[in-house]
């Protein structure tokens, strides 16, 4: 975990800086941070040259990655409804992400928050990070009373479903598409 002598953290700071800049190209993997824990971890390096008067203080020291304010309650995959890029989360690429967690460790009992870059637009392409995922429900047999529900990317091809339900199947249970959303 960060200690944080000055080289160190403008180290994190410059690093972080530069991946920041980092250009959307479809296929990449880029990670949400709720933005509370971010701004506190610019805060703690000295992020922004006009607020380096608490760099390296303990008390602003952000600890472990966390993700919690994105997520609804009681569920560690499931994100909150609406939320907004920079004011409710960052968006990390997949360097920046590893070096973050590498420095402060991710909160106990929480898992990273990945996302695929996709294209969209019909005429003109552009890219995005696909922040909420398409939710499919599987069950047995048409039976809704047993539905377990599954969220995959857009980017995802057939054969990652196919996977998916194989695994599925693997745990006794025949599994059918039952429902798109």
């Amino acid at each position: 975990m960060a200690e944080g002598g000055a080289a160190e953290l403008e180290t994190q700071r410059a690093d972080t800086a530069a991946l920041m800049k980092t250009p959307l190209k479809k296929g990449d993997t880029w990670y949400l941070v709720d933005s509370r824990w971010f701004k506190q971890w610019k805060k703690y390096v000295g992020f922004d040259s006009w607020d380096k008067y608490q760099m390296g203080d303990q008390n602003v020291y952000p600890g472990p990655v966390d993700n919690s304010g994105l997520l609804k309650g009681g569920d560690s995959l499931s994100l909150k409804e609406h939320l907004i890029d920079e004011l409710d989360y960052i968006l990390v690429p997949t360097e920046g992400w590893n070096k973050l967690v590498s420095w402060y460790g991710l909160k106990e009992n929480q898992e990273p928050i990945a996302r695929k870059v996709v294209e969209q637009g019909m005429f003109v392409k552009h890219c995005k990070v696909e922040v909420y995922l398409t939710e499919l429900k599987l069950c047995e047999n048409g039976d809704m009373n047993n539905v377990i529900t599954k969220r995959f990317s857009k980017a995802d091809i057939i054969a990652t479903l196919e996977e998916c339900m194989k695994n599925l199947r693997k745990q006794q249970v025949q599994l059918q598409l039952c429902q798109f959303l």
